[in-house]
């Protein structure tokens, strides 16, 4: 074989190599590529999820301060379980309602592995802020809801429930003049019979008498 043979071989063994080393690098760009998007696409979907949680939990009764802890973890899995989820979900409702009876904070952590939460009665204001101010300064701690929106909430029932007894004592007060009414009118009819019966009596005595009268002249 010629020089040239040898290095017009030696150019396309480097041509080939060099082609297959690009497309390796091409195909690992590509799977790379493919490999980021899907993580984009996972984690956005991760954020809508967490939003459509927080926008549920914000949604119930919450009568008290509230400091609630969901890790990443726990929201893949309510994301991926929806019996975890409904099972999570139903024990944060309950605890809404629960923190307006005499609550004076509720303190929740959920995780992979469960839930786990404390409320606070209204009488341990003191031990309920403390505690509630050190839950909700954790890097974990990702809804925190202050119990001010909360006395608005309250506020707003107090009033409901006032106008509701004004109502219903408005209708036991026309209730009572109603049979009131009807007995005042009961008494007067009852009185209106006992006078004509007394007027028929004197009437019917006054013609006997006078009959007699008439029967002892003859």
């Amino acid at each position: 074989m010629s020089i040239l043979g040898v290095s017009n071989a030696v150019t396309g063994a480097y041509q080939h190599i060099g082609r297959t080393q690009k497309n390796t690098a091409n195909g690992a760009s590509f799977t790379e590529r493919t490999a980021q998007a899907q993580e984009v696409s996972d984690a956005e979907k991760l954020e809508n999820f967490k939003k459509e949680i927080w926008k549920e939990i914000n949604s119930m009764p919450w009568g008290a301060n509230t400091s609630i802890q969901i890790t990443d973890g726990a929201f893949r899995k309510m994301m991926e379980d929806s019996e975890f989820k409904n099972k999570m979900m139903k024990i944060i409702r309950e605890d809404a309602v629960g923190s307006n009876k005499m609550c004076g904070g509720t303190l929740i952590n959920i995780d992979e592995n469960g839930y786990k939460g404390y409320s606070y009665m209204a009488d341990h204001a003191k031990e309920a802020e403390s505690a509630f101010s050190a839950h909700s300064k954790d890097k974990d701690s990702f809804y925190v809801k202050k119990a001010e929106k909360k006395r608005e909430y309250r506020k707003l029932l107090e009033e409901k429930r006032l106008k509701q007894e004004l109502a219903e004592k408005d209708l036991k007060a026309a209730l009572e003049r109603k049979r009131l009414t009807e007995n005042a009118i009961e008494r007067k009819q009852e009185s209106g019979r006992i006078s004509r019966n007394v007027s028929a009596g004197a009437n019917a005595a006054y013609e006997a008498s006078f009959l007699m009268a008439d029967s002892g002249s003859i």
